[in-house]
């Protein structure tokens, strides 16, 4: 024997499913392979070919972060962005009291031209000559990511 609970419950399940019938037939879901190509209005110029973002951290004490920074210019960023397929760079700044951290992205046309900078183990970090002088801890991989969007105005 059904419960009026039961049976109300029933009802209510029934009147959901059929109110989302019609929706289900006019609504097609589309499965995206995700990629970097350029979106439709995408006013950026990097997205109309894929970009591969390097991504390197390091830390320096804060006493000596506006030495580094001036080093890191001209020692590391000059030499890659005059790479073949480099695409630029960025360096990001945060002051944590002590320490220093620098965040270098460097921006490629493909994993095939940071390979002709890096060799072939492109994770491995490719220190300059006189970052023991500077770095805390200095880390031994680097991440690589496709760039997806680059909404920058």
């Amino acid at each position: 024997m059904i419960r009026f609970s039961n049976f109300f419950s029933i009802i209510c399940g029934l009147t959901v499913s059929v109110s989302i019938l019609p929706i289900s037939s006019v609504i097609q879901i589309e499965t995206r392979a995700v990629s970097a190509q350029s979106l439709p209005n995408n006013r950026t110029t990097t997205q109309s070919k894929k970009v591969v973002a390097r991504i390197w951290h390091g830390t320096t004490l804060t006493s000596k972060a506006d030495e580094y920074y001036a080093y890191l210019l001209e020692a590391g960023i000059k030499k890659i962005e005059s790479i073949p397929g480099n695409l630029g760079a960025q360096v990001l700044c945060r002051i944590d009291g002590n320490n220093t951290e620098f965040t270098v992205i460097s921006y490629w046309e493909s994993r095939d031209a940071i390979r002709k900078f890096a060799g072939n183990d492109i994770e491995k970090v490719r220190p300059l000559p006189r970052d023991n002088e500077y770095l805390i801890k200095p880390e031994t991989k680097v991440k690589h990511f496709d760039v997806l969007l680059d909404n920058r105005k």
